[in-house]
């Protein structure tokens, strides 16, 4: 049996608050998959995230310490929280406005930054992409502005439910996720063939999805959304459970999908809501009961 070339993606960083691409191949390589590998910048450390993806589902110790106990939590101001999905993933999904309530506060400053720094790169793949950035604040129902969808998942794979599969084959709906994982196991559907993404430090891996393939399919410089999966992971004495977490900017659910005509005349394609609800059908999978 032959296995797959790993994937190395193209990378880039975002500097002064814009996106820059180490070739312009890269770029365009970046824009047709649909993922790149992005710098990690300077203040921004991964460890509280990964701590809490360590804990989160652990019994709670104590009041005080809001790295566990959160798979009993009900999380009421969310409308995701926790869930046990049917593949090897618990998710804890907590909205960008409610980290500083629900998270320690070393987390939340963490996202804040990291949410920061998708709200950059977003913009830049839209000017890539041929957006008028007058259009920015409309087509993504306000990055600027905080009122846009916007929320981290927190992954624990459990290593030792005997499952085929991390996460399922899928397309994330909304524009960009950034992700980070302290394994491998991500893969990526590249031309007619799964292919495991190889790991860069000191890089994010970012995703595009639904929202930027719909709005910019007809543009000259299309960005897709990449179909992705997250490889089983097996007990191994010597390491912990796999474990990531993103930050997640989508459209809101109550706002239109938009999409640029080939004449360049941005339209109205679907409600961002029905979109997901019809995805979540086709895919096999609920969509989330409190949204």
């Amino acid at each position: 049996m032959t296995h797959p070339t790993p994937l190395v993606l193209p990378t880039a960083r975002v500097e002064d608050t814009e996106l820059v691409f180490s070739s312009p191949a890269g770029e365009d390589h970046a824009l047709a998959l649909g993922a790149f590998a992005l710098k990690i910048p300077d203040d921004i450390d991964p460890r509280p995230g990964l701590h809490l993806c360590r804990n989160f589902y652990r019994p709670a110790a104590d009041v005080t310490n809001r790295y566990r106990g959160h798979r009993e939590a009900t999380h009421p101001r969310s409308s995701l929280g926790y869930e046990d999905r049917p593949d090897q993933v618990e998710q804890l999904q907590i909205e960008s406005h409610l980290w500083k309530e629900y998270f320690p506060d070393e987390v939340a400053e963490q996202l804040r930054r990291m949410r920061l720094l998708t709200l950059y790169t977003l913009e830049g793949l839209l000017r890539l992409a041929g957006v008028p950035d007058r259009d920015h604040e409309t087509v993504t129902g306000g990055a600027r502005a905080e009122t846009n969808l916007c929320y981290s998942t927190i992954n624990h794979y459990r290593s030792e439910l005997d499952r085929s599969i991390g996460i399922v084959e899928h397309t994330d709906s909304g524009f960009i996720t950034t992700i980070y994982a302290d394994q491998p196991g991500f893969e990526a559907f590249d031309g007619d063939t799964w292919r495991p993404v190889r790991e860069q430090p000191g890089h994010f891996i970012v995703n595009t999805g639904d929202a930027f393939d719909v709005l910019t399919r007809h543009l000259r410089r299309p960005v897709r959304g990449v179909l992705h999966r997250v490889a089983a992971t097996h007990p191994d004495r010597s390491s912990d459970d796999r474990s990531s977490y993103t930050v997640y900017m989508g459209p809101r659910f109550n706002m239109p999908l938009y999409q640029y005509g080939h004449d360049g005349v941005r339209h109205e394609y679907q409600g961002f809501r029905a979109y997901s609800v019809e995805k979540a059908a086709r895919m096999g999978y609920e969509f989330h009961s409190r949204v």
